[in-house]
C-alpha cells in the first residue's frame, strides 16, 4: 500500500496542507464575485438538434428574412368593457404601441384588424404580433426597454409573451428553485450527518465543502456560458450533481480517516491510508461517473451537450475537492474532527454494525430467495416503463402561477394554441423569382394540395391571403410597383418573402407531440419538389420530431460507450471478469425502476396534486437520457465503494462469504447514509416549480433509494454469494496485461 501513488499523494497533501487551503479560499473569494450575474449567459432551453435539417432551414430563413424566430413577440390585450371590434379598442392598442416607432431596432407590427384570427370569440380579447428585424436575438437591455415601451391602455390589461420572455421567466424560476432547495436540503443534510458521525465538526465539513463546490461550479459555468451556448437547465442539474457527489465523497473520506485514527495511526499515515483506500475508490468512482456523463457529448442536442459540460465540471470538481482539499483539511483538524460530539449518537455506529452483520449473514445464507424476490420486485417497479410515451417539453414546464405560464394559458383559452407551434414550409425557387407566372402557379397548386390533407387545419401564404384571386390576378398584384401596394400587402411580403424564397405556414389539427403530427410531418417530407422548386420544413413540431429521431439514432452508441468504458474502469479496479458485468446489470435494474416511477407520476399523473404539477402525458426524451447517464454514474459510485471493501477483505482472507459479510458490515452504513443525504438533496428539488427539475430530482432520488436499500444491501450480496469463486475470476493472461494499481 505504501508504494501506491494514492498513498504517496496523501503524504504530499499533508505537507502542503496550508497552501492547499489558502488556494481554495482564494478561489472561493474570486468565485463569489461572479454569483450575482451567474444567470446572464444562459439564453435558451436547449431543446433543439443543432445539426438537424429544420435548424439549418430556420437559420437560413432568419438570415434571408433578416429576423430571428426568437424576436417574435405576442401582446394580448383584454378589456372588460370594450368589444374587440370597436374602433376605440383598436385605437387604444395603437396608442400603447406608438413609441415602438422610435425603438432602436426596426420592427413590424401585425394588428388584429389585419388578421381575424387575432380576435377572440369572446369579443373582449385580441393580440398583436411584434417582429423585430434582426438576425440575432435582442439583448437583455433592449428586451427590458421593449417591455417598458409597451404602455398598458386605460381600463385594459396586457400580457406579453415570446421566447426571450419565456427564457427570462424560466431563469428567474430556476434561481428561486435553487434557493428553495438549499433551504430544505441543508438542515436535513446536517441532521443526517450528525447522526452518521456523532460529531458536529465532522458533520459540518461535508456541508462546507458542498457549499464551496456550489459557489465554484456556478462561477465556472458563468465563464463557460460565455464561451459555449449552454441550456438554462445546466445550472440546476450541475448544482444537484456537485452537491450529491461532494457530500458522498466527503462521507467516505471522513469515515475512513476516523477509522484509521481509531487504529492509533499517526496523522500523516492515517491521511495516506485514507487516500490509498477511500481516495482511490473515489478516483475510480469519479472516473466511472465522468465516463457516463461524457456520453452525452455524443448528442448534437444543446440541452444534452449542456448537461454534459455541467456534469463533467461537477464530477471533476467533486473529485478534486474530495482527494485534495478534504485530506488537507483533515490534516489540519486531525483528531479535532471529533469535536462537539453528540453523545446520543456515539454508539450508533456499533449498533448498526451489528445490524448490517446480521443482514449480510442472512442474505448470504439464503441467496436464491433474496435474489429472485428482489429481482421480481424491481421488474414490477419497472413494468410501467413499457407504456412510456416520449416527447419534448413545452411551456407547461412552468408552474401555473408564473406570469409566462399565465400568458400561455390565456392564449390557449382565448385563441388556438396550435397557432403558436406551426409547421413552416420554406419554398425556394432555383430558376425564376417567386413572383413569376411559373412560381406563383406552383405555389397555388402546392397550397391546394396541402389544404386537401385531412391532418391540416389551415395554410397561410402569399397565395392564400385572398383565395378568390386567380393566378393571373396574383401575378398582377405581386408585380405592381411597391408604391401601389397596400400596407398590409407590403407587411406580408416583408415578413414572409424574398425574391427566391417564401414561407407557407401550416397549422395542424393535432397537438405538437401527437402521433398525427408525426404522420403529417412524414407526409410533408415525402412531397415531391417540382422542377425549379425546393422545399424545406422547419418549426417547433418538425424540430421536436428530429430531436426524437436523433436521440433514437444516437442512443445505442451512447449505451455501448457507457457500458464499455464502465466495464473497463471496473475491470482495472476490481481485477475481475464478472463483477463489472454484474454491476452493469444491477444499474439497468435500478434505471428500470426509476423510469417506471417517472411514467406513473409524470406521464400518467399519479400524485400530481400532491407534487403540484400538470401531468404531461409523456416523458421528456432529454430528461430520460440525462437520468440514464447520471444514474449509471451514481450507481457505479456505490458499487465501487462496496466492492473495493469486499475485495480488500477477500485479498486478506480468501473467503468469499466472509468477504461479502465484512464488506456489507463495514460499508453499508456509510453507503445508506450517503444515499439518504443524496435523496434529501434530490427530494428538495420536488419543491421546485420547473417541472423538468422536479422530475430530475424525483428520478435520481428513486434510483438512489432502490440502489442503496435494495440492490447494494440485498441483491448484490445475494448475487455474489451465488457466483462464489467466479466473482474473482480473471484469466492469467489478462491479469498480466492489466496494469497494477
Amino acid at each position: 500500500m505504501q508504494n501506491s501513488i494514492f498513498y504517496r499523494l496523501g503524504t504530499v497533501i499533508y505537507r502542503l496542507r496550508w497552501y492547499i487551503i489558502a488556494l481554495w479560499l482564494l478561489v472561493i473569494a474570486v468565485s463569489i464575485l461572479f454569483l450575482p450575474n451567474v444567470i446572464t449567459p444562459f439564453k435558451n432551453t436547449g431543446f433543439i438538434d443543432e445539426k438537424s435539417e429544420s435548424t439549418q432551414a430556420q437559420q437560413s430563413l432568419d438570415n434571408k428574412l433578416q429576423y430571428n424566430k426568437d424576436n417574435k413577440f405576442i401582446i394580448i390585450y383584454y378589456s372588460k368593457q370594450l368589444l374587440n371590434d370597436n374602433p376605440l379598442y383598436l385605437k387604444k392598442i395603437k396608442d400603447s404601441l406608438a413609441t415602438l416607432k422610435n425603438f432602436p431596432i426596426k420592427n413590424e407590427i401585425i394588428l388584429p384588424d389585419e388578421n381575424n384570427k387575432q380576435l377572440s370569440k369572446d369579443k373582449h380579447t385580441a393580440y398583436v404580433v411584434v417582429i423585430f428585424n434582426s438576425a440575432t436575438p435582442i439583448s437583455d437591455a433592449l428586451l427590458t426597454k421593449f417591455k417598458q415601451t409597451i404602455k398598458t391602455p386605460t381600463n385594459m390589461t396586457i400580457q406579453l409573451g415570446g421566447e426571450p420572455i419565456f427564457v427570462e421567466n424560466l431563469n428567474k424560476q430556476i434561481v428561486t428553485d435553487l434557493s428553495k432547495a438549499d433551504l430544505i436540503a441543508t438542515p436535513a443534510a446536517i441532521i443526517t450527518l450528525i447522526i452518521v458521525f456523532g460529531s458536529v465538526c465532522a458533520a459540518l465539513i461535508p456541508i462546507i465543502l458542498g457549499g464551496s463546490c456550489t459557489v465554484i461550479i456556478l462561477a465556472t459555468l458563468y465563464f463557460l456560458g460565455h464561451i459555449l451556448t449552454l441550456s438554462i437547465f445546466t445550472l440546476n442539474i450541475a448544482v444537484l450533481l456537485v452537491l450529491c457527489l461532494s457530500l458522498d465523497y466527503s462521507l467516505f473520506i471522513i469515515s475512513r480517516f476516523r477509522e484509521e485514527l481509531r487504529k492509533g495511526l499517526p496523522i500523516i499515515a492515517a491521511i495516506a491510508v485514507t487516500q490509498a483506500t477511500a481516495g482511490k475508490a473515489i478516483f475510480f468512482s469519479g472516473l466511472a461517473v465522468f465516463v457516463s456523463l461524457s456520453a452525452l457529448l455524443l448528442f448534437p442536442i444543446n440541452i444534452l451537450f449542456s448537461v454534459a459540460i455541467g456534469g463533467l465540471t461537477a464530477v471533476l470538481l467533486a473529485v478534486l475537492i474530495a482527494i485534495i482539499l478534504l485530506p488537507a483539511m483533515l490534516s489540519v483538524l486531525q483528531s479535532r474532527i471529533n469535536l462537539l460530539s453528540v453523545k446520543i449518537f456515539q454508539n450508533h455506529g456499533a449498533t448498526h454494525r451489528g445490524f448490517w452483520h446480521w443482514l449480510a449473514t442472512t442474505v448470504v445464507g439464503r441467496p436464491v430467495r433474496f435474489f429472485f424476490s428482489i429481482l421480481i420486485l424491481l421488474l414490477m417497479l419497472g413494468f410501467p416503463f413499457l407504456s412510456v410515451q416520449f416527447g419534448v417539453s413545452d411551456f407547461r414546464i412552468l408552474p401555473e402561477h408564473s406570469k409566462h405560464r399565465s400568458f400561455f394559458d390565456t392564449y390557449s383559452k382565448k385563441f388556438d394554441e396550435r397557432d403558436l407551434t406551426p409547421i413552416l414550409l420554406v419554398v425556394h425557387t432555383t430558376h425564376s423569382t417567386i413572383f413569376s407566372h411559373a412560381s406563383l402557379s406552383k405555389l397555388v397548386n402546392l397550397a391546394k394540395e396541402l389544404k386537401h390533407n385531412p391532418l391540416i387545419e389551415n395554410v397561410d401564404s402569399i397565395v392564400t391571403t385572398k383565395p378568390q384571386l386567380t393566378k393571373q390576378q396574383l401575378y398582377t398584384m405581386y408585380n405592381m410597383h411597391q408604391n401601389m401596394m397596400s400596407t398590409d400587402l407590403k407587411q406580408l411580403l416583408e415578413t414572409t418573402t424574398r425574391p427566391h424564397l417564401t414561407v407557407m405556414t401550416i397549422i395542424s389539427k393535432y397537438p405538437v407531440n401527437s402521433p398525427q403530427m408525426r404522420t403529417l410531418i412524414k407526409n410533408l417530407r415525402t412531397m415531391y419538389s417540382s422542377h425549379g422548386i425546393k422545399l424545406q420544413l422547419t418549426g417547433t413540431p418538425v424540430g421536436n420530431i428530429e430531436l426524437l429521431q436523433r436521440i433514437a439514432h444516437t442512443m445505442p452508441y451512447v449505451i455501448m460507450w457507457i457500458m464499455l468504458f464502465t466495464y473497463l474502469v471496473l475491470l482495472l479496479l476490481l481485477r475481475s471478469l464478472f463483477l463489472p458485468i454484474k454491476a452493469i446489470f444491477m444499474n439497468i435494474l435500478s434505471l428500470c425502476a426509476c423510469y417506471g416511477v417517472l411514467v406513473l407520476i409524470f406521464q400518467d399523473g399519479h400524485l400530481h396534486q400532491w407534487l403540484n404539477f400538470e401531468p404531461q402525458g409523456m416523458l421528456d426524451i432529454s430528461l430520460v437520457v440525462i437520468i440514464f447517464c447520471a444514474i449509471f454514474g451514481f450507481s457505479i459510485d456505490y458499487e465501487v465503494f462496496l466492492l473495493t471493501r469486499i475485495k480488500e477483505e477477500y485479498e486478506r482472507c480468501g473467503d468469499n462469504k466472509k468477504s461479502i459479510i465484512f464488506g456489507i458490515e463495514n460499508s453499508s452504513r456509510i453507503i445508506t447514509s450517503a444515499a439518504i443525504i443524496v435523496m434529501v438533496i434530490c427530494g428538495s428539488f420536488l419543491f421546485a416549480d420547473v417541472l423538468m427539475v422536479k422530475a430530475f430530482g424525483l428520478g435520481i432520488a428513486t434510483a438512489i433509494f432502490v440502489d442503496a436499500f435494495l440492490i447494494r444491501t440485498l441483491l448484490v450480496p445475494a448475487t455474489m454469494a451465488l457466483l462464489k469463486h467466479w466473482n474473482w475470476y480473471l484469466p492469467k493472461w489478462l491479469g498480466k496485461m492489466l496494469p497494477r494499481l
